[in-house]
């Protein structure tokens, strides 16, 4: 089977969903298992996939319309123009969130001042470690009370190469009043947090949020 003819295939299937693009999803899909960038998908219609590469897209294309998200399938969700691995342990990065980084950005571009940022419930990390590469000085402190998402955090720590960030377990700020000293002295405060919150209803009714909880 072709790529075009594949593709095809995969657009009725994902026609479904009622998504927005579905051929741009069918190419996004096709890109990650071929390994190759989607320019090459759309020059390449007439590239014969093998039995287990078409194996492996069906898969995909099958649970995407039981409603997991592209970035859960490719486990890996772009932000602010860099990379991070998502998995079940933590919510995708939204582009709203992208807000926040430029707010905090403009706020403190005249500020000499040693600046503490904490994020709490920081998941992927995706913020304190854009923070991290946009700045060039401060100090950096990530807070969530799930290991298994500190744990994912930090493999986008280091994949990022910043070992500039205390990672922190525990419920909202408790692991900072337990031990205040963390808190530069005479440092400017800064505290993120793009915390959950969707009602049980939302949750309901968005199969792709389900399966990021």
């Amino acid at each position: 089977m072709t790529i075009s003819q594949l593709q095809q295939k995969i657009i009725v299937k994902l026609n479904k969903l009622n998504l927005t693009n579905p051929q741009l999803e069918a190419d996004i899909l096709l890109s990650f298992i071929l390994k190759r960038p989607r320019e090459w998908v759309l020059a390449h219609p007439e590239f014969k996939l093998t039995r287990f590469q078409i194996y492996k897209i069906k898969n995909l294309v099958r649970q995407r319309i039981k409603g997991k998200s592209l970035a859960l399938l490719m486990g890996e969700k772009e932000f602010y123009g860099l990379r991070f691995k998502v998995n079940k342990h933590v919510l995708v990065p939204r582009p709203e969130t992208e807000m926040m980084i430029d707010e905090i950005l403009q706020l403190i571009t005249h500020n000499s001042q040693l600046i503490t940022f904490i994020d709490v419930g920081t998941g992927s990390g995706c913020i304190v470690i854009t923070l991290a590469k946009k700045l060039k000085s401060g100090k950096f402190i990530a807070v969530d009370i799930s290991r298994k998402a500190l744990n994912v955090a930090k493999e986008n720590a280091k994949f990022h190469n910043l070992h500039n960030i205390k990672f922190l377990q525990g419920n909202l700020l408790e692991p900072i009043s337990r031990d205040p000293q963390l808190i530069s002295p005479n440092s400017n405060l800064i505290i993120t947090a793009n915390l959950p919150y969707l009602t049980p209803k939302q949750i309901t009714i968005s199969p792709t949020i389900q399966y990021e909880l």
